[in-house]
């Protein structure tokens, strides 16, 4: 967020929203500490045996903080204080149980009384994809409604694996899975969607990742270049990338960064982000 705001960030103990007045400093202290509890544990044993606020999402008019819960199988919804950066809980959405909501990406179409906001979740643990409408009130708290899901197996291949990361483009949407080996023996699939009017999605293409654990990806800024990171092949991958069309082309560049991870560990290459 912009410097002056509070940052918000994830604790290690999984179960915990903070935030930090910006910048940073070796004597910053949490301004705001939400704190999540399950009930009863979700479907997914071991996944879901707590909450797992996985990531954190400022909406595109930056009044609100979104965290996908992929323990509780909740989007947690919160409202920015513009004056001090204070956080207030507003009611969460639940997603499908066993969903485990990951990550998400903002679509944003037309102006004026015909914009239309849509937030995309990826889910990790059914491997799939949902779209959400967003509706703003007058003042108080922001509301989703779900438009539809569609899942992230590439067509005509088994549904093994996780669904990973969500990325939106132009109109289109793209998304990785981990350890699918949709493309062979550590060769795991990308899927690109084409956003409908209504912001509902049809699958455009199912591409090799060129990697194993496709667990991040990042398109560059002229849109020509997509670089995939594979978590536990530990390998940056360049993708070529039509801007006119957004379909993918051939592996142009493949890098080994460290040594390899492991069959689901935490090891390996964690992120790949382009600089410009």
């Amino acid at each position: 967020m912009a410097s002056g705001f509070p940052l918000t960030a994830r604790d290690s103990d999984l179960s915990t929203l903070s935030t930090y007045k910006l910048p940073l400093t070796s004597g910053s202290k949490v301004i705001q500490k939400q704190k999540f509890v399950l009930s009863t544990p979700g479907p997914v044993a071991k996944r879901q045996d707590k909450a797992h606020p996985h990531s954190v999402l400022t909406d595109p008019t930056g009044k609100y903080l979104v965290v996908p819960d992929l323990g509780a199988d909740l989007i947690r919804i919160f409202q920015i204080n513009s004056s001090n950066g204070m956080l207030t809980t507003c009611p969460s959405v639940k997603t499908g149980p066993g969903d485990g909501p990951r990550h998400g990406a903002w679509w944003v179409q037309g102006t004026g009384a015909g914009k239309l906001t849509v937030l995309y979740t990826i889910n990790e643990l059914s491997k799939s994809l949902t779209a959400w409408t967003v509706s703003y009130p007058g003042s108080g708290c922001v509301s989703l409604d779900k438009i539809g899901t569609v899942s992230t197996t590439a067509p005509g291949k088994s549904g093994s694996g996780s669904a990973a990361e969500v990325h939106v483009a132009g109109n289109l949407v793209y998304a990785s899975n981990r350890n699918d080996e949709a493309f062979g023996t550590g060769q795991d699939s990308l899927i690109a969607y084409t956003i409908n009017p209504s912001g509902s999605l049809s699958v455009l293409e199912a591409t090799n990742s060129h990697g194993w654990y496709a667990r991040t990806f990042s398109i560059n800024g002229v849109g020509d270049l997509l670089a995939v990171g594979g978590q536990a092949s530990s390998t940056v991958s360049i993708i070529s990338r039509d801007p006119s069309t957004g379909r993918l082309g051939e592996l142009l560049a493949s890098l080994q960064v460290g040594e390899k991870g492991t069959d689901g560990g935490w090891d390996g290459l964690s992120s790949v982000v382009w600089a410009g």
